[in-house]
């Protein structure tokens, strides 16, 4: 009989920093990289990745980047970002040793 695997919970990072182009840290400097969707709304699957780290870029360098410079993390599930824009963690887990965080973009409030 296979055995049965269970995702687990893992701790939300705090902040995710942009470094480069499609690839921020986060505050224990692991690596996410993004992947946007847009269906409805616009989703963004983050994913916990070694990857090698390029040089830093500034935010001048990054000025048509469409997603923001960096989240932080709100109560209630959600981040907020650079962008004063709302992003609420549909889910965050670990399966098979892979980290997926699935982010939906909030209407804004204007």
């Amino acid at each position: 009989m296979a055995a049965f695997q269970t995702a687990e919970t893992p701790q939300t990072p705090d902040r995710l920093w942009i470094w480069e182009r499609d690839v921020y840290r986060d505050e224990d400097d692991r690596t996410w990289v993004p992947v946007v969707i847009k269906v409805h709304c616009t989703r963004v699957l983050m994913r916990q990745e070694d990857v090698p780290l390029g040089e830093p870029q500034t935010p001048s360098q990054l000025v048509s980047y469409p997603l923001p410079l960096m989240w932080q993390l709100y109560p209630g599930k959600r981040y907020r970002g650079t962008d004063s824009m709302f992003w609420r963690i549909v889910y965050h887990i670990k399966f098979r040793g892979v980290e997926d965080m699935l982010l939906e973009q909030l209407p804004s409030l204007d």
